[in-house]
Order: C-alpha cells, then sequence, then structure tokens
C-alpha cells in the first residue's frame, strides 16, 4: 500500500509482514551496478546447471528458462516495468540484493543491452524496487516469498515442486539449521489450511527419498518434472502410509517397485497413482507395473475404472450403502423399495441359473424360512395374513397333488 508521495516523487510504502508493518522506500536502482541476483531464489532451484551458479550471467541463463519469461518481457517491452521488486542488502556498501522480482531484473538487464541506442536507450537500465530495511530477518523474508508465490497467480507461480520445497525447509530447516516457523504459522501467513501444508511438506520428504533412490546428479530435476505423480502416490490409500514409514524395512521393497515405477515413467498423468491400492491389490496389474513399460498406468487405470462402474461393482456397495444409511438415521425405506430390490435379484437369478424360474429359488428360500420359525414369530402373525398363507398353501398342494411329478 502506498502512504506517501514526496515532492520529489518518491514513494514510501507500509505493508504488514509477519506480525508488523514494515516502511519502505521506493529507490529506482542501476540494473547492472546496484543490485544483484540471489542465488537462493527458490524458483531457480530447478533450473540451475548441476555444476552449480559461477556468475551472475548463470542465474540470467536460468532465468530466462523459467515459465512465464517471455510474456513478461513482451510486457515490460511494451509497457515498462508494472510493479516495483523487493531488495535487501546489510549494510550501505553492499549491492542490493533481489528477492523478489529477479526475473524483471534479468530481462531489464537483457532489453538494456540491447537497445543501446536510439529512443529506447536507457529506457530500461533502472529498476523500481522497495528496500526493506537491514533488520528483516529471514522469517520475515519468508513470509514475504509465500504471499506473492504461494498465493500468487500467473508467471508469480512457483509450481507445486518449488511449493513443497519452500514449505518444507520453512517449517522442517536446511542445512542443518532451526525451521524459521512451524506449520500452522506456515498455513496463516500463507492463508491455507495446515492439512494442506502438512501434504505438501510429506510430499516433499517423499520426493527426497525417491531422489536417494534413483542416485542421478539431476535427481531434483526429475523429481520436479514427476513431482505430481509423486505425490499422488505418497497420499495414496493404504500404500500412501506404507511408503513414507521410511523407517520400517518390512516396506523397504514396496518403495523400491514404486520409484522404478516413476523412474521408468509408467504413470501417463498423475491421476493414475490414485489407483495405486487398486493396482497393488491386483497381482497381474502390479507385476505389469513392475515391467516398466512406458505409460502403462494408462491403460490399467481404465480398465480399474471401467470395472469399478460396472453393475457388478455397484451391486456390491450396495449392503454398506444402505448401512450406513441406516445408522445415519436416513430409515425412509418402504415396500417400494423392497420390491425394486426383488426385481433386480429376480434378474440377477435368471441369469445365474438360465432356464429356472425365480421361483424354485423363491421356494427354497421361503422352505427354509419356514423351518426356522419360532414360537414368537407364529405368535406375532395378524390372523388374516395367516388365512392368507393357508389359502395359498392349499392352492400349492392341490396343484401338486394333480400335476407334480412328486405326488
Amino acid at each position: 500500500m502506498i502512504n506517501s508521495t514526496d515532492a520529489n516523487g518518491k514513494r514510501t510504502y507500509f505493508e504488514r509482514i509477519g506480525s508488523q508493518d514494515w516502511e519502505l522506500t521506493e529507490e529506482l536502482l542501476n540494473v547492472h551496478d546496484e543490485v544483484s541476483l540471489w542465488p537462493d531464489n527458490p524458483r531457480l532451484q530447478t533450473w540451475l546447471p548441476v555444476a552449480g551458479v559461477r556468475s551472475e550471467p548463470d542465474l540470467e541463463a536460468a532465468l530466462e528458462e523459467t515459465n512465464g519469461y517471455d510474456t513478461l518481457k513482451k510486457s515490460i517491452l511494451d509497457l515498462g516495468q508494472m510493479e516495483p521488486i523487493y531488495v535487501w542488502r546489510p549494510n550501505p556498501q553492499s549491492k542490493f540484493l533481489v528477492l523478489e522480482g529477479a526475473t524483471r531484473v534479468s530481462i531489464l538487464r537483457q532489453l538494456d543491452r540491447k537497445y543501446t541506442t536510439g529512443l529506447k536507450e536507457g529506457t530500461f537500465r533502472r529498476v523500481k524496487a522497495k528496500v526493506l530495511p537491514p533488520n528483516f530477518g529471514e522469517k520475515e523474508r519468508a513470509i514475504l516469498l509465500a504471499r506473492i508465490h504461494v498465493r500468487g497467480s500467473g508467471v508469480r507461480e512457483w509450481g507445486r515442486y518449488i511449493e513443497a520445497k519452500f514449505i518444507y525447509e520453512t517449517v522442517v530447516g536446511k542445512n542443518g539449521q532451526a525451521p524459521l516457523m512451524n506449520q500452522a504459522q506456515m498455513a496463516q501467513y500463507m492463508e491455507k489450511s495446515e492439512s494442506w501444508v502438512n501434504r505438501l511438506k510429506n510430499a516433499y520428504e517423499f520426493s527426497l527419498q525417491f531422489i536417494e533412490h534413483i542416485d542421478d546428479e539431476n535427481g531434483p530435476k526429475i523429481a520436479a518434472k514427476s513431482f505430481s505423480i509423486l505425490e499422488e502416490l505418497s497420499k495414496a490409500k493404504v500404500i500412501g502410509s506404507q511408503l513414507r514409514e521410511y523407517d520400517n524395512a518390512q516396506h523397504d521393497t514396496l518403495r523400491h517397485d514404486v520409484f522404478e515405477m516413476v523412474r521408468n515413467d509408467v504413470f501417463k498423468e498423475y491421476r493414475e497413482a490414485r489407483f495405486l491400492k487398486e493396482f497393488y491389490d491386483d497381482h497381474d496389474k502390479w507385476e505389469q507395473l513392475k515391467g516398466g513399460e512406458r505409460h502403462i498406468a494408462s491403460r490399467l487405470a481404465t480398465e480399474v475404472k471401467s470395472n469399478a462402474s460396472s453393475p457388478k461393482a455397484k451391486i456390491s456397495t450396495i449392503p454398506q450403502m444402505i448401512k450406513r444409511s441406516i445408522e445415519r438415521g436416513e430409515t425412509e425405506f418402504g415396500e417400494d423399495d423392497v420390491e425394486a430390490l426383488q426385481q433386480a435379484l429376480d434378474q440377477i437369478t435368471d441369469q445365474i441359473h438360465p432356464g429356472v424360474r425365480p421361483f424354485r429359488v423363491a421356494l427354497k428360500k421361503m422352505t427354509r424360512t419356514l423351518t426356522e420359525a419360532s414360537l414368537a414369530d407364529v405368535k406375532a402373525l395378524p390372523a388374516d395374513e395367516v388365512s392368507e398363507f393357508r389359502e395359498a398353501l392349499d392352492y400349492f398342494n392341490d396343484l401338486i397333488g394333480k400335476h407334480s411329478k412328486a405326488a
């Protein structure tokens, strides 16, 4: 929020970051001489060269590969810089470290090097920046970045892997350092639920196990590319919790098999990983996944979904569905419901016993029911129902006497 502008047009901002309001002055800084890019910028972690960062040009080259770079470059070329960046320095002798806005700085540098003559010469040489005070700490830095990139949208979004890495390192710690805040605080500053924070933290921890398993110098980039799949696997029903029991040797083989599936690209997209439990319960499907055929999970997931939507699968859920409904107090079932179920049962019976009328199945059931009748059952019968039963039984006995081979 802009609170004041002095006679020279310099703006002062008051922004609430964390638990306090900060006074930030706006400066126009030379993009070549007065600012430096931050090597630990979370956005860059999956784009940096494996050998590490050697110079500012390395960082600029990495930024040029990030999502949204070309779109932002065109906007700055056409309209100029729209929003100020955030910079910080510990003392007046240091350059300003770009904490947020590195892509804009990189683009301005690139355009300034390009337009050395003509109307646009010097147009891109300076960047508008909000200057954070020297006592702006690491915790406040994390809150600032979370506010912009996790709650942000468009080109400012970091992506799921970077978000998860950022959350993990903030609430767990990195390089042996203590965490900057707990999960509840992170959720509050991000305006997300604590379960959302915990889920991403767990998913990143799972990706670390994957990186260790594949033992590849490009491990973080591979994990970032497959992160949506790894996340789904880590929270798959039943199997997910077993995969995350890293100290339980009983599940080491299972985790090895699943990581090999990800390495071999058997999952085409993350939704297929949601069927991990169904795959595991089907020996043939599990063996096919372990075989490592690329994208085979796509076909197997289609088979699972097809079976789940079949009449047979739906019928198997009816008893539990009715039981849960009764337990919730939804007992408004009537004779029409019983009749509908009986019709369905008759059709199934015809299918199971081709050529045999449902009457024979019903007769067997009635015989068993009469055999198991108790004194209490008989005493509870109304007189009219007993009369109807006796008339039906007399009719049936008459038919037996006249037409049955048994007679």
